[in-house]
């Protein structure tokens, strides 16, 4: 009996041996990868800053008044010559009446002295007025003229004067600023309204002493935006201020963007970034393909055996979609870029091109 049942689960341990299916190979894993240096972009320095007109023009009033209509509002975009805003016209409208009353007495006084010049030469023919007499009209006839041209003058200004209580766009762009409301009093020649000129836009960034001369030197310069990720702007340099700010101690610097588009707004978070030249590298990855293990940024890189093994690295700063790496990668470097948090160490993998590689 005791045999038997030996013989039954020896029997019963051996057919489940054979129902067993042998463990299969762990499945690759296809992951889509950049090679540093080639695929991936390279940058020495970036900076952060804000897209702004490359002209602005400060406008005021002429003359001095009381604002009574606002015609605009900040952010509008205006035209050339467009009504902006108007200042009380009762006292430009009583000297432009002042005027004419003194231009209208004016032609009075010189159509007068012609019609006694004329009178008094018909008189000097026949010998009833003295030449002393006769020139004595004609310098009356002169003074009445200059007088004349005078009045014509002034009532010339105060006809300008009473156009100049309305104020007009200058240049066609938007309005950045109004410093001036219905009420208000204000003086002439001072800014109450900024508009933004169509057409070149820069980025002011600021930049510390020890970069001065990298960024004079530097070739290639291109901005991105935060707003837009992926989209790249060559620029160039126009100037740095040859002072610091008092607070920051840094220099001004405005960045001309060559092609400015209409995503390319005023105001805009933008990045200016130099080219590789010659100093510490920083590469540009889609942010997805920085994981961490604990607090430490780490990337997946595949070797010639498309294992993986994780990298750690320096993230210099992480702005939208972008991860901007600093340290742990060079040249060459095989980088997983999605489907990071998919794998583990020694991992086989099967790299596959992006269907838009990353690139600005």
């Amino acid at each position: 009996m005791r045999k038997t049942i030996i013989i039954l689960l020896a029997l019963t341990l051996s057919l489940a041996a054979c129902g067993r299916k042998p463990q299969s190979e762990e499945q690759v894993r296809p992951v889509q990868t950049l090679v540093m240096g080639k695929s991936g972009t390279t940058i020495s320095a970036s900076y952060a800053g804000v897209t702004t007109a490359r002209f602005e023009s400060k406008q005021g009033f002429r003359v001095s008044g009381t604002v009574i209509k606002r015609l605009v509002e900040v952010g509008q975009h205006v035209l050339n010559g467009q009504p902006l805003m108007q200042l009380d016209p009762s006292n430009l409208d009583l000297q432009l009446q002042a005027a004419q009353a003194q231009l209208n007495a004016a032609r009075s006084q010189e159509a007068q002295a012609q019609v006694t010049l004329n009178r008094d030469a018909e008189l000097l023919k026949q010998n009833f007025i003295s030449q002393a007499e006769y020139d004595r009209d004609q310098v009356n006839l002169e003074a009445a003229k200059a007088q004349l041209q005078v009045a014509q003058s002034q009532f010339g200004e105060a006809g300008n004067q009473a156009d100049y209580g309305t104020l007009r766009a200058a240049v066609t762009g938007v309005v950045t600023q109004i410093d001036a409301d219905v009420g208000q009093v204000v003086s002439s020649g001072k800014p109450v309204i900024t508009i933004a000129k169509d057409g070149d836009r820069e980025v002011v960034i600021n930049v510390p002493e020890s970069r001065v001369e990298q960024l004079r030197k530097a070739q290639g310069l291109f901005v991105t935006l935060w707003a837009v990720p992926g989209k790249r702007y060559t620029a160039e340099l126009r100037e740095i201020d040859p002072d610091t700010d008092q607070t920051t101690r840094t220099y001004d610097a405005h960045v001309t963007v060559l092609k400015p588009d209409s995503a390319m707004l005023l105001g805009m978070t933008a990045y200016v970034h130099l080219p590789d030249i010659g100093g510490q590298k920083a590469y540009v990855l889609p942010l997805p393909a920085v994981f961490y293990q604990g607090d430490k940024p780490m990337v997946w890189l595949v070797n010639k055996d498309s294992l993986v093994t994780a990298q750690p690295v320096s993230l210099q700063t992480a702005r939208g979609n972008d991860a901007i790496i600093n340290g742990g990668l060079k040249d060459g470097d095989v980088v997983v870029t999605a489907g990071a948090s998919l794998l583990h160490a020694g991992q086989k993998v099967k790299p596959v091109a992006p269907p838009n590689p990353w690139n600005y």
